[in-house]
């Protein structure tokens, strides 16, 4: 073999080399495709339907009441529907005794506060021994 044949075929390796270590590095740069899934946000569906007439929501959210204090006009509301977003259970309770509701995940409940004198209405939540409080202020506007 002569210098010259010599030449191209090491440069021909050379080529194949360089571009097989190319279609390597761009095949494992980047995350994987299993990775790129999993960090995808979930989908959420949302609704932009208000509750029924005469109904006010609150949510249990991350261990919170969202809203945490709810004024009610009981000429336009006088129904509170919570709803446990949460993957736990909640004992829901009213400091008068009104009503006391165990909600599981995805549970709702709901109470009618214009059977009650107006007023500030206390309730709380509980998940374990932690005590979540929260309110409905239904005293007309003065």
């Amino acid at each position: 073999m002569d210098n010259r044949t010599i030449m191209k075929s090491a440069s021909f390796i050379l080529i194949v080399f360089v571009v097989l270590v190319a279609i390597g590095t761009l095949k494992t740069s980047g995350p994987s495709d299993a990775t790129v899934e999993s960090a995808k946000q979930p989908a959420v569906t949302t609704t932009t339907e208000p509750p029924p007439e005469g109904i006010a929501v609150v949510h249990i959210d991350n261990g919170v009441f969202r809203p945490a204090n709810l004024s009610l006009n009981l000429e336009e509301e006088w129904i509170v529907r919570w709803i446990n977003d949460d993957d736990v259970e909640y004992l829901l309770q009213d400091t008068e005794d009104e009503f006391e509701v165990t909600l599981g995940p995805n549970d709702e409940f709901e109470f009618d506060y214009s059977t009650l004198e107006p007023g500030i209405h206390r309730y709380r939540a509980f998940i374990g021994f932690n005590r979540i409080p929260g309110s409905v202020d239904t005293r007309p506007e003065q």
